[in-house]
């Protein structure tokens, strides 16, 4: 299916929408506007998407893929923060039943159930947004993500990309790479390149609790280039005072203790995780990896 037959078609689109709603792009929302019908139509045929499948895409703007998304699908769910390009959509796609608008912070929001999730993120809450869409269960997401970000995903132990993000889609997830996108694709053009991600669910690791896990990702995390030793020891000593004694003498039977965090695999990081949580019992791992500081 080709949603959008040229580029001067999709442009004469943006600029008289954006002229219709008196609307300047802001920075600030990252309201960056395809113009590139290519790129859209890639988009669309890597979502495979069928009849029978609800869509989910998070930030509609002025329907650019909106359209291509609803004329595929059998529900499309548009996630938009603004109320204007709400009142906007409806009026766009006022032709299709099958579409529906919902007006909230994407971030903050339940998601209705989805098959797929294509959307081209607003750049500032991609970290959000993507942590949150690997706790819900679809077939698959082709997003658009500024490429620096992108690149965490697929980024090895020890380098400089390696984070928690790193850590948790690989954990949840598997994702590819499936095209650069030029800054001149976008009205206006950003200053930075762009990626289109393909993210598909893996099944969960046995006896992996994911919200555990993804806390005590967050402890080690914050101090990556630390040693394991030395990032537990300081989480003890501050959240568990009474139980000191007890954590330490289960901290000396750790494995990859003198480790860099950084420079640690998944699987590793899993040992890790298992073995502490075994020993600790449920009190004191609950007490080391609550949110909350003591």
């Amino acid at each position: 299916m080709v949603c959008w037959d040229s580029s001067s078609a999709l442009k004469k689109h943006v600029f008289d929408s954006l002229k219709k709603l008196n609307l300047s792009p802001s920075r600030q929302r990252g309201q960056n506007f395809l113009v590139d019908y290519s790129i859209l139509n890639y988009q669309i045929k890597q979502a495979k998407i069928s009849k029978n499948e609800t869509i989910l895409e998070i930030g509609g703007g002025i329907g650019n893929l909106s359209k291509c998304l609803v004329e595929e699908s059998k529900k499309l769910f548009i996630v938009e923060s603004d109320r204007r390009l709400v009142l906007f959509l409806e009026n766009f796609l006022s032709n299709y039943s099958n579409v529906e608008i919902i007006q909230g912070d994407a971030v903050k929001i339940e998601f209705p159930k989805f098959d797929k999730c294509v959307s081209n993120l607003p750049y500032q809450i991609s970290s959000p947004i993507t942590f949150k869409l690997l706790d819900y269960d679809f077939k698959q997401a082709v997003l658009m993500y500024q490429k620096e970000f992108a690149d965490r995903f697929f980024a090895s132990p020890g380098s400089k990309d390696y984070s928690r993000i790193s850590v948790m889609m690989n954990l949840k997830a598997n994702c590819s790479h499936l095209k650069t996108v030029k800054p001149s694709s976008f009205y206006p053009a950003p200053k930075v390149l762009s990626s289109v991600v393909s993210i598909t669910k893996k099944e969960d690791y046995e006896n992996i609790n994911h919200y555990d896990f993804g806390r005590f990702i967050i402890l080690l995390f914050t101090q990556k280039k630390k040693t394991v030793r030395s990032v537990l020891v300081n989480v003890i000593k501050r959240k568990t005072k009474q139980n000191f004694q007890i954590n330490q003498e289960i901290l000396q039977e750790l494995p990859f203790l003198d480790s860099r965090i950084f420079n640690l695999t998944l699987v590793q990081l899993i040992e890790i995780y298992s073995h502490l949580k075994s020993k600790q019992g449920e009190g004191l791992w609950s007490d080391m990896i609550s949110p909350n500081t003591k």
